[in-house]
């Protein structure tokens, strides 16, 4: 799904100053009470759990997420769910922006049919990887999907938009957070099954089959399977052996 991208600094001028679409003010954190307990334990990767269609010798596990909750990403802004954000001349649907402005970093979930959480995007408020800017869907006013250039002029605007929360949802329920260590995600892991390095960018992959849709024709190669999925990517970038932008993709059916 992805291809491997360049780490472009986007210095987002006065990123936390004013803007008429500003939902809160970035001085003072949000406090959001947690109001749903997140079903992902904080547990290793490889997880043995017999089912009736799953030979037990197989491996599963459960998948990374982050501890907001659903309550957190309700749309409370309008009498609908498609979280619309407007920035510039951009707009953003289907997309729930959080931000903590202490350890300068973004979370981005894009939300698909029951909160369901379609994809994930963990970066540097004002430092990352360009390509993953690129898989952030993002609309013109006719409805097209903006171009690279576009999203340079005004993804500063929805940064400076997103919810502030606290710093303890910036870590998954694995582990990881930025500046984490190359070899503590292939601990958890195993070996990538793409790596690949660019502008001195390294961008590691992994994919994993879903249980929903296994079937004993499907070669695992060893691997476990993404419990409750449909299909699991991980997808994460290391500058000098530390993270610093995560991807947390999720099929639907």
């Amino acid at each position: 799904m992805l291809t491997a991208r360049t780490l472009v600094p986007v210095i987002l001028a006065g990123l936390f100053g004013c803007n008429s679409g500003n939902r809160s003010s970035a001085s003072k954190e949000i406090e959001i009470e947690k109001k749903a307990v997140d079903s992902a334990p904080s547990t290793n990767v490889r997880i043995d759990q017999p089912t009736d269609k799953i030979p037990d010798t197989i491996k599963r596990f459960n998948v990374d997420d982050y501890p907001v909750t659903i309550e957190m990403l309700r749309d409370t802004s309008s009498n609908n769910s498609s979280h619309k954000m407007q920035s510039g001349k951009l707009f953003s649907f289907d997309k729930a922006w959080f931000r903590n402005d202490s350890i300068n970093q973004t979370l981005v979930f894009e939300l698909a049919t029951d909160y369901h959480r379609f994809e994930t995007f963990h970066f540097y408020s004002n430092q990352f990887p360009a390509d993953l800017m690129k898989q952030i869907g993002l609309n013109t006013e006719g409805g097209e999907l903006a171009n690279e250039q576009q999203k340079i002029t005004d993804f500063k605007g929805f940064v400076n938009q997103a919810i502030p929360i606290k710093s303890s949802y910036f870590v998954t329920n694995k582990g990881f957070k930025l500046g984490t260590t190359r070899q503590q995600a292939v601990n958890v892991y195993g070996s990538p099954d793409k790596q690949s390095i660019v502008d001195g960018i390294e961008k590691l992959e992994w994919e994993f089959i879903g249980d929903e849709l296994y079937t004993e024709k499907i070669d695992l190669k060893g691997k476990p399977l993404a419990m409750n999925s449909f299909g699991h990517q991980v997808t994460m970038y290391f500058v000098k052996g530390k993270l610093t932008a995560l991807i947390l993709f999720n099929d639907i059916p």
